[in-house]
């Protein structure tokens, strides 16, 4: 034999026995031998290149990559240029001093600060006393809430649990502003968005900071609209400062704290929610309000001269959405008004009055049974790309719910709002896999939503050099800030195909992007009527061939 061979050998037999040392809660251990068996396997060979994506249903925001690479692709082939592409990264992730046992830690070492020295979790991060943050903010998760999802480790002078931790981080029953904030947090801060835990408003949109209450109505108005009185303690029937009042602070507190979300609200039901009678509710809202006078009649007011209004939201090539304004005054450059900085319309839901010149005021289109209502040039959402508001757009009845189509009298340009897509089948198709339509489609119908991770600028490049070594790019641009790319997630949509030629006369379809609900979003429109079985076809564009020294941005058209 070889001294090789001997030598493996050896080895061989070095690794037939192991020692196996175990340790008890008392401090005392005992050794075991273990015996192994040697298996020598043949050498494995790369299994061949696949890609794999995440279905889902809606878009989920993304922003940036991290900052530290997790990998290098591609790292054994010397075709890809791997010194250009870590110049997108600061570090590696190996790089990162990650220790989970120093998480145990400092949730032992919170859990005692909170309950020995009665220091709040919320004193405890703005302290920056310890390395991790606690609790959950702006769309980062907090490290009490990332526990919940593993177990903790038992070891000598442990004394935090999943309970204790999370009774702790908890408001206190009496503590109505910061529950109410908790419960808030659960639901998307777009306020054209009603889905909790939403995967695609996370950071673009903040929610606002609450104004100072400001009641429309004043004690006159009150006693105009109140109606017969709810018993015999109503502000009706009295209307004189009550000779005791006995509240507590937390009374008082939350009583202000349902004041500034619904000033409005009438006392009789106000007295219901704070449990307090009518008269005396009606008492703190004037000492709050310190009895304001009368509005002064819109006749009275002021005329501003009117200014020309410039807008620019109609291409997504050179507008972003912005969060809704939210500020005193009107919508002008010394209110710092992010729709007018932006050059935006007010939307619904902006903070600022409803007769603001900048408002969007949706289309006044009249539904039709015989043409299809709001997609010609005669709707101004149409033109201006926008899908109709189901709260402004009242004539067009974009708001009923039923089938989309020529055919009946409900509005055309709310599909991808609706979700009224075709059904699609994903198999083998002119380039590799393609998407297919299984069912008829007319001229104008949405056949599928684009959907995939929401990216910046800086995540695009990165991402788009590795599709183009990899020759399979599913980056498209939303508008001049965001991109959607469904490398990682999407749906059937990004199986679709390019047209064979190059003037596009071949697509039967086309990707358009709207602005639905204040955000932009990109649906696959049938140009042509479509056959059950038919392969969909688009365009997609004569940048999206370009190299990476060419142009990287691969907006679609609106038309």
């Amino acid at each position: 034999m070889t001294q090789d061979v001997e030598m493996q050998l050896e080895m061989d037999r070095a690794r037939e026995t192991m020692q196996f040392e175990r340790f008890y809660e008392d401090g005392s251990s005992s050794i075991s031998p273990i015996t192994l068996h040697v298996i020598h396997a043949p050498e494995v060979q790369p299994h061949s290149s696949y890609e794999a994506c995440a279905p889902i249903q809606r878009s989920v925001f993304h922003g940036d990559d991290s900052d530290a690479m997790p990998f290098m692709p591609f790292a054994d082939e010397p075709e890809f240029d791997a010194h250009d592409y870590a110049q997108f990264y600061g570090s590696f992730a190996w790089e990162q001093d990650y220790d989970p046992d120093l998480e145990i830690i400092v949730l032992e070492a919170a859990h005692r600060l909170r309950n020995l020295h009665d220091i709040s979790f919320q004193r405890i991060d703005e302290s920056v006393l310890l390395p991790f943050t606690l609790l959950s903010k702006d769309g980062r998760t907090g490290l009490l809430e990332m526990s919940r999802s593993r177990d903790l480790l038992k070891w000598p002078g442990f004394t935090a649990t999943h309970h204790s931790l999370q009774a702790a981080s908890e408001p206190a029953a009496h503590d109505l502003r910061t529950r109410l904030k908790g419960a808030i947090s659960l639901f998307c801060p777009n306020l054209s968005c009603v889905q909790p835990w939403c995967s695609v408003h996370v950071e673009p949109y903040p929610i606002p900071n609450p104004k100072e209450p400001d009641p429309k109505l004043t004690r006159k108005g009150f006693i105009k609209v109140a109606g017969k009185p709810c018993g015999d303690d109503c502000f009706v029937n009295n209307q004189d400062s009550p000779p005791d009042i006995l509240w507590t602070e937390t009374d008082l507190e939350t009583f202000k704290v349902i004041f500034e979300v619904t000033p409005d609200t009438m006392p009789c039901d106000l007295a219901v929610l704070c449990r307090k009678p009518c008269r005396e509710v009606f008492h703190q809202r004037n000492v709050i309000l310190q009895s304001p006078a009368e509005p002064v009649p819109d006749s009275a007011k002021r005329k501003l001269r009117p200014r020309a209004l410039e807008f620019s939201d109609i291409d997504a090539n050179k507008f972003t959405p912005n969060k809704p304004c939210h500020h005193d005054g009107p919508c002008d450059s010394l209110s710092r008004c992010n729709c007018f900085l932006n050059k935006a319309h007010c939307q619904r839901n902006c903070h600022c009055t409803l007769k603001c010149g900048r408002r969007w005021r949706g289309c006044r289109c009249a539904t039709s049974k015989a043409h299809g209502s709001c997609v010609s040039d005669k709707c101004a959402c149409y033109i201006a790309h926008r899908e109709c508001d189901p709260e402004l757009c009242l004539k067009c009845k974009c708001k009923l719910t039923g089938l989309l189509d020529s055919t009946n009298n409900i509005c055309q340009n709310s599909q991808i709002q609706r979700g009224h897509s075709k059904g699609l089948d994903v198999k083998e198709g002119t380039w590799g896999l393609g998407t297919f339509i299984t069912e008829p489609a007319k001229e104008g119908d949405l056949i599928a939503e684009y959907v995939g991770e929401i990216i910046y600028e800086a995540t695009t490049e990165s991402r788009q050099d590795v599709a183009k070594y990899r020759g399979r790019n599913y980056l498209f641009g939303l508008n001049d800030t965001l991109s959607l790319d469904s490398t990682y997630v999407g749906n059937a949509a990004r199986f679709i195909n390019h047209c064979a030629d190059t003037s596009g006369s071949l697509s039967n379809c086309r990707a358009c992007v709207r602005l639905v609900n204040d955000e932009h979003r990109i649906g696959i429109y049938a140009m042509q009527d479509i056959k059950a079985g038919d392969e969909i076809l688009i365009n997609y564009g004569p940048s999206f061939f370009l190299d990476n020294n060419g142009n990287k941005s691969v907006m679609l058209s609106q038309q």
